[in-house]
């Protein structure tokens, strides 16, 4: 099988597509007939002005890019039908009928279709194939997925998609909500799709905090932003990353912003940001390993990003990653000795100097080690800055590498690399199997790839060259979070300190730190889940020799 890693991948794509002759319109076409005509979308003054009757070719120019009769729906501009949109599709909010709680019409939208109580209800399944037909780019011809797949997970819905996360406007933060999916993906089966989301800004802004939410099954959930003519190169549907024409776009086209393994918030170091324009859209990357062998998967994931407007003087926030082999990823090949196998992979960029934000490391199932160290000019390693066996957050060694959730280390104060010298990254490999282990896109392969964010000048908010001269500067962030703050704090001298957490009455919570501490900067991290905090605010009380800065936290609701 490993030696058909594309034949393999190919299989599993095509699995996804309706074989039975129909295209996928003709079946939206066929239920608008059976459930929509009769009382509601046809005759001299359908409901909305929307006849649904006819030939394919008149429903379809009548749906598509089509501006609603609504007011409300027009004036946010949106269309009968928006490919790629479901969200932006006033179609789908009418049929949505609670499939997706976060797609349901506003009273001044009009009523669902078909009425509540209605014999003409559709089911779920049926409701789906609309959804998926307008995911898949609404195209009026072609077989664009599979019915079967959509009707045998509605008869056993065990793996529900992701739930939806509050949107920034329901927190009363700025930004906007990103949603991937649902795509469905049968037992044992893996993809990796790439689609294109355009949020439609106003005005430029400044990214500062990127929040995710994705099933347990992510191999990964990646973050780009796409130039005007590789967003019309892709188009609107998802295109599959195992065809390397998709890789080749992405690579020629896109800026990397973030990836994520599991759920996880992003909250950039305080003066730094993303920077996005309107003329940039985003790219959206999910791949997804279903690893049951009998239910289907509704893969879903999310993506809060969080903004401020651009002028801010924020330093810029940059990413990247580094591949073994470079523009030749085949390189790659691990041996079936038996035996750890090992390679370097050296990062340099001479008269660069960088302030690494996050690093963290990327390989599939034969990977049994990943570290990184800082290299001497010479090219020897130096000082190691990242152990591979370490948890997911960095907190705890393991005492195991694990590809699926691997750790991604954060460095408060950012860390400062000369890139004459760059870093060394070394990857170990175990192949116990009677083939060799080439390069692929899906975990049937092999990778060695290091994703990191970084700077090229420090914030002043977050020199690590001038830290500051007072006492009692208490920094939280996330502020508000689901689960992790991050807690930082700067002393002069050696001097006793302690952080409690207050609730909302006044009454102690926990202690978080009671002791003697040495002069320079400190953090420590409070997790709202692990420390069962229900939602609602809490106050953090730092003191220092007796002086007490007090911050307000806000826990959301999990």
């Amino acid at each position: 099988m490993k030696k058909n890693v594309f034949l393999l991948t190919a299989v599993l794509f095509l699995s996804q597509f309706n074989s039975n002759g129909q295209s996928t319109f003709e079946q939206v076409h066929a239920l608008f007939q059976a459930k929509c005509t009769g009382a509601c979308h046809s005759g001299s003054l359908p409901s909305g002005l929307l006849d649904l009757s006819g030939t394919t070719a008149d429903v379809y120019n009548r749906l598509v890019n089509v501006a609603p009769t609504n007011p409300s729906a027009a004036s946010s501009g949106y269309k009968r039908v928006v490919p790629g949109y479901p969200y932006r599709s006033l179609l789908m909010k009418k049929v949505n009928h609670g499939l997706d709680p976060m797609n349901e019409l506003t009273i001044s939208e009009g009523n669902p279709m078909p009425g509540y109580g209605s014999s003409d209800t559709l089911a779920k399944a049926e409701i789906e194939l609309i959804r998926q037909w307008i995911i898949w780019g609404a195209k009026d011809t072609g077989t664009t997925y599979n019915s079967a797949l959509i009707n045998a997970y509605y008869a056993n819905p065990v793996n529900p998609e992701t739930t939806a996360p509050l949107t920034p406007a329901q927190e009363g933060r700025q930004g906007y909500q990103v949603k991937f999916g649902p795509i469905f993906l049968e037992p044992h089966g893996e993809f990796e799709f790439f689609q294109v989301y355009n949020p439609n800004l106003p005005s430029s802004v400044e990214i500062t905090e990127l929040h995710s939410k994705l099933p347990a099954e992510s191999h990964h959930w990646a973050l780009r932003t796409i130039t005007p003519a590789g967003a019309t190169a892709m188009g609107v549907a998802p295109m599959a990353g195992a065809n390397f024409s998709t890789q080749i776009l992405v690579y020629q086209y896109t800026k990397f912003m973030a990836i994520w393994q599991f759920t996880d918030e992003l909250t950039l170091p305080e003066g730094t940001a993303h920077f996005q324009t309107p003329s940039d859209p985003l790219l959206l990357n999910l791949h997804m390993h279903n690893y049951s062998g009998t239910n289907i998967l509704a893969a879903s994931a999310y993506l809060n990003v969080y903004t401020q407007p651009a002028g801010s003087g924020a330093v810029e926030m940059k990413t990247g990653l580094s591949s073994y082999g470079g523009q030749n990823p085949f390189a790659l090949n691990i041996p079936h000795t038996g035996l750890p196998y090992t390679l370097q992979n050296e990062l340099t960029s001479p008269g660069e100097t960088r302030y690494f934000w996050n690093i963290q490391s990327h390989t599939h199932q034969w990977g049994k080690d990943f570290d990184i160290y800082k290299r001497h000019g010479d090219g020897t390693k130096g000082e190691q800055i990242y152990e591979g066996f370490y948890n997911e957050n960095y907190t705890a060694n393991q005492g195991y590498y694990d590809y699926t959730h691997p750790a991604v280390r954060t460095f408060t104060p950012m860390m400062e690399v000369n890139m004459d010298s760059g870093l060394i990254m070394e990857a170990t490999w175990l192949n116990n199997d009677s083939v060799d282990i080439p390069f692929a896109l899906t975990t049937a392969g092999e990778m060695f790839v290091t994703y990191f964010s970084y700077t090229n000048e420090l914030p002043a908010a977050t020199s690590i060259k001038n830290v500051s001269d007072e006492n009692s500067a208490l920094h939280i962030y996330p502020n508000p979070s689901r689960g992790n703050f991050n807690l930082s704090y700067t002393l002069t001298g050696s001097d006793e300190a302690a952080i409690d957490l207050y609730n909302s009455v006044g009454a102690k919570v926990k202690t978080l730190f009671s002791g003697t501490q040495a002069a320079g900067k400190h953090a420590i991290s409070l997790n709202a889940s692990a420390e069962n905090l229900s939602a609602g605010i809490y106050f953090v009380h730092l003191t220092v020799n007796g002086a007490v800065t007090v911050q307000k936290i806000i826990v959301l609701n999990q």
